[in-house]
């Protein structure tokens, strides 16, 4: 477990403990910072016959589920009856899945007397998904808990949010980030967005080299092609994309950021790198909203709106 998960941890245990855990509760965070991996400790101690704390007259402890008894054992296996996990297959979660969790709740346990049903990316439920939703967070049954994870709880409906207890993940960043996975770096701004590249070398060299090519296309238009494929063939290109510029615009500013290794100087100002960045977002935000999306026509667009910027800083 992320040692900064320690404190909702225990928030939750001393809940649990009191009775006062509520029925649905919502763990947001950025990808990464630990919602799935919290969700799945508190379900598995809701479900445990055998609970236990390893100091039960401590006010900071941990209860933990046993491991052993036969609905740990199910649970470990993805097997137990009376949990539902419900994953955006495609790319939303349709009202069909949300009726199915309805009618997992309306039946009794098999095995034990509490049920619970874990939603991950809740975000991606689709409006009819999400009403239908409510009914079921209005008019709980008893001993019944439903989770739901996101890294987008913005895009959640307001009444989803407000019928949870929210539980924000704050990840440490900078220093005490690197530290955590004995990492050494000089970008002074790193965060748990930037996980892949902390834990994974083809990652952080890739990532390397896109910035050398991002700052080359804005210095001299150059390496088109291969920034769009970085942006069309994976996840985190945009997220790149974004780190790169903003990393860029501090240091116009002056501030603190990571030592840029082409050593070329940018051409744009910086209302132009700020006109690029709103270009950027705009296009992630598509990305992330719309249902189907192109993403290579998408990219190629941002890039096509990009290099309007670029010709015109280098004309002048």
């Amino acid at each position: 477990m992320k040692s900064w998960l320690l404190s909702v941890q225990q928030q939750l245990s001393r809940q649990v403990l009191s009775n006062k855990l509520p029925h649905a509760l919502l763990f947001s965070g950025v990808s990464g910072a630990g919602q799935e991996e919290l969700a799945r400790w508190l379900i598995n101690v809701l479900l445990c016959q055998t609970v236990f704390n390893e100091d039960k007259m401590a006010q900071q402890s941990v209860i933990q589920a046993c491991g052993y008894c036969k609905t740990c054992q199910l649970f470990s296996s993805d097997s137990y009856p009376d949990h539902l996990t419900i994953v955006n297959d495609k790319a939303t979660i349709g009202v069909d899945s949300i009726r199915k969790l309805s009618q997992f709740f309306e039946k009794t346990a098999h095995i034990g007397t509490a049920k619970s049903a874990l939603i991950h990316h809740a975000d991606t439920m689709t409006v009819s998904a999400a009403n239908a939703l409510l009914k079921t967070l209005e008019e709980p049954t008893s001993e019944s808990f439903i989770i739901l994870t996101t890294d987008s709880s913005d895009r959640l409906l307001p009444t989803i949010i407000s019928r949870c207890q929210q539980i924000e993940i704050r990840p440490p960043v900078g220093e005490k980030l690197l530290l955590e996975y004995s990492k050494q770096g000089d970008d002074a701004f790193v965060n748990l967005s930037h996980l892949n590249e902390l834990t994974d070398e083809n990652s952080a060299l890739a990532f390397t080299d896109f910035r050398t090519q991002v700052e080359q296309y804005l210095s001299a238009y150059e390496h088109r092609t291969e920034i769009l494929t970085t942006l069309v063939d994976r996840r985190e290109g945009f997220r790149w994309l974004e780190k790169v510029l903003v990393d860029l615009m501090r240091e116009q500013w002056g501030w603190q950021t990571t030592e840029r290794k082409s050593g070329q100087a940018i051409a744009v100002n910086k209302q132009q790198l700020w006109q690029i960045y709103k270009l950027v977002q705009g296009a992630s935000t598509k990305l992330k909203t719309l249902v189907q999306v192109n993403r290579q026509f998408l990219s190629e667009k941002l890039l096509a709106d990009i290099g309007l910027v670029v010709k015109i800083s280098t004309k002048k």
